[in-house]
């Protein structure tokens, strides 16, 4: 069923949350805490099941960069949230899919925990092996980089059973433990702890069954996260811009040319990320074959955005914004993030290379 939210309501309402979660947002990068008044208001927030209810995909995106204006750390986090989740349909269990589809409802935390500490981007081709017993499988390894993993009650996990990569909902019950070794240079605020899963149950009842053909919450939102840094670092630099002056004859450093240019090739790097961004979402909504790569591309020229624009205002605000009651060292060190995470700029380039020469399926168009 559609929400029934505007597409206008929708992004109102991301704004109103950014603001929430921009209040607290250095205070959870110091201390390496989860934003968990974030994720209270969003439990109360349509948003939080925008997408089962029929939001499109555009909007999904333009809300995850509103949020990671705020605090890319919650966006990311809530993005894997929302990637879990966009697979509870999956289940081949009815009865379970509906269960699952009012527990998210009702505010459960789902947690993304597909990556394996020797997998690199290969998330969707687990290693580990699960044995086989009475009503499912039994798993022990590890886990990585599962952002919000702590707060969850369900994790998507995988493992190889019978010889095939196995997907699974699996509660996040006495058998999986977290890490504490989440101390990263930025993207702080994730917890995107190591669990280690002991003899943990993959139920068959709770197997997922994935149709490669639909689209993956997680890849189209991903550039978005980047877009999001980008905006702030480009706020903050036009804001700072206008409001630091220069002796002796006291003019706002907006005035200076060099500065001038400065803003000028931010705004064209991101209107070019944000424009194939929405190309991006825009042929997902289509469901258009070449979607895939332009998701790839998409995250690829945002993440090169976001890291050119925050570290030129950081550049622009000089010592000022290296000090840390400055927002922008935070956003320099968010931004350095978004080329760490699947798919990665090599991976992405392989793949398009070999889309575009023939060698891997249609290439995009």
């Amino acid at each position: 069923m559609r929400t029934t939210m505007t597409d206008a309501d929708l992004l109102k309402e991301a704004e109103r949350l950014q603001v929430l979660l921009a209040e607290q947002a250095a205070k959870h990068d110091r201390e390496t805490t989860f934003p968990e008044e974030g994720k209270t208001a969003m439990n109360h927030s349509p948003l939080n099941t925008a997408l089962l209810d029929g939001a499109s995909w555009l909007t999904f995106g333009q809300v995850i960069s509103i949020l990671a204006r705020g605090d890319a750390s919650f966006a990311t986090a809530w993005l894997m949230h929302q990637g879990s989740a966009a697979m509870l349909r999956a289940l081949v269990d009815p009865a379970q899919a509906s269960f699952m589809e009012a527990e998210f409802r009702r505010g459960a935390w789902f947690g993304n925990a597909l990556g394996e500490p020797t997998s690199g981007n290969q998330f969707l081709m687990p290693l580990q092996q699960a044995r086989r017993v009475e009503g499912g499988w039994r798993l022990s390894g590890s886990k990585r980089f599962v952002s919000g993993g702590e707060g969850a009650k369900y994790l998507i996990t995988s493992a190889v059973c019978d010889g095939q990569p196995g997907f699974f909902l699996i509660d996040k019950d006495d058998s999986v433990r977290a890490e504490e070794i989440w101390d990263p240079m930025g993207m702080r605020a994730t917890r995107s702890q190591l669990l280690h899963l002991q003899d943990t149950l993959l139920p068959e009842s709770r197997r997922l069954r994935l149709d490669p053909t639909q689209p993956n919450a997680i890849a189209v939102g991903l550039p978005w996260i980047s877009i999001g840094i980008a905006e702030a670092a480009m706020g903050f630099a036009i804001g700072y811009a206008k409001e630091r002056r220069l002796p002796p004859e006291n003019k706002p450093l907006a005035e200076l040319q060099w500065v001038q240019f400065s803003v000028a090739d931010m705004s064209t790097r991101l209107e070019a990320a944000r424009s194939l961004a929405i190309r991006s979402a825009t042929t997902t909504d289509q469901r258009t074959p070449d979607s895939p790569f332009l998701q790839m591309q998409a995250k690829m020229v945002a993440n090169d955005a976001a890291i050119a624009i925050a570290t030129a205002a950081l550049e622009l605000a000089g010592g000022s914004g290296y000090l840390k009651s400055r927002p922008i060292e935070r956003y320099v060190r968010d931004a350095m993030s978004g080329p760490l995470m699947a798919w990665s700029p090599a991976v992405t380039r392989d793949l398009l290379g070999k889309a575009i020469l023939g060698l891997l399926g249609p290439p995009p168009a």
